[in-house]
């Protein structure tokens, strides 16, 4: 018997999150299924059935990690944050491109110079 994987909401603005699976015949018989199993007491108010071998996973990490540092969108990412700016500045410098250090913080004025 064929597997589908059960995603659903609990409020309208909610995104729709994986809740589960069931195995039935086919998609109707799996939405019955679902209504009884997982939403029965009014705890969601859309789900959705998809047949698991119509997923397609990501299994490769290297697609899902970033080349360039983003540390600093997570709040432990500040942590060092001066001295990756640092290492950063010295390392543009070493490669001539003294030209990123005049560059004016989003918001100034273009022709005033930052101090460095």
């Amino acid at each position: 018997m064929p597997v589908f994987e059960v995603f659903g909401r609990r409020k309208a603005d909610d995104p729709l999150e994986h809740v589960g699976a069931v195995h039935a015949a086919d998609a109707q018989t799996a939405l019955l299924l679902v209504r009884e199993t997982h939403f029965r007491h009014k705890e969601g108010v859309d789900y959705a059935v998809v047949p698991a071998d119509q997923l397609f996973r990501l299994g490769d990490p290297s697609l899902v990690t970033h080349e360039i540092d983003m540390d600093y969108r997570l709040q432990a990412g500040y942590s060092g944050f001066r001295e990756k700016r640092q290492a950063a500045r010295e390392a543009a410098d070493r490669r001539g491109r003294s030209h990123l250090r005049e560059r004016p913080a989003p918001g100034r004025n273009a022709n005033a110079k930052v101090e460095v």
